[in-house]
């Protein structure tokens, strides 16, 4: 049997899992939605509670899910908050980084070509002076 998730990568477990329809686990894509990331789920979340099936592939490794329970209470800790605020600082410095060299590189981008433009219309008045 497999998983149908949701949006938020919640998944919704059969009659065998619980409630029909009824969506108490998270899968990592979910919780990726939510803010986690690979390192965060290793250390505050450990090993997952459920594995199923992939939805999407049945030679892929099974897809790990997680009780919300579990992960709601984690999200709520001072640790959780913690990475996850370094971990969004990080991000607002790489992105601003990231600008920085696009605008240097088009900066260079465009001086390489006012540079041509010029050599070119030099290469221009030579050849109308001519021999």
């Amino acid at each position: 049997m497999t998983d149908r998730e949701d949006a938020a990568g919640r998944a919704e477990l059969g009659p065998h899992d619980g409630a029909p329809g009824r969506r108490d686990h998270a899968s990592l894509a979910g919780l990726r939605a939510r803010g986690w990331t690979a390192g965060l789920v290793r250390q505050l979340l450990g090993e997952p509670d459920l594995l199923r099936v992939n939805p999407y592939s049945v030679s892929a490794p099974p897809t790990r899910l997680y009780r919300l329970e579990r992960v709601e209470a984690a999200e709520q800790g001072p640790r959780f908050r913690v990475v996850a605020a370094a971990t969004v600082r990080r991000s607002g410095t790489a992105s601003a980084g990231l600008r920085r060299r696009r605008r240097e590189v088009s900066a260079r981008a465009a001086a390489a070509r006012g540079e041509a433009a010029r050599s070119g219309a030099e290469r221009q008045d030579t050849d109308e002076a001519g021999p």
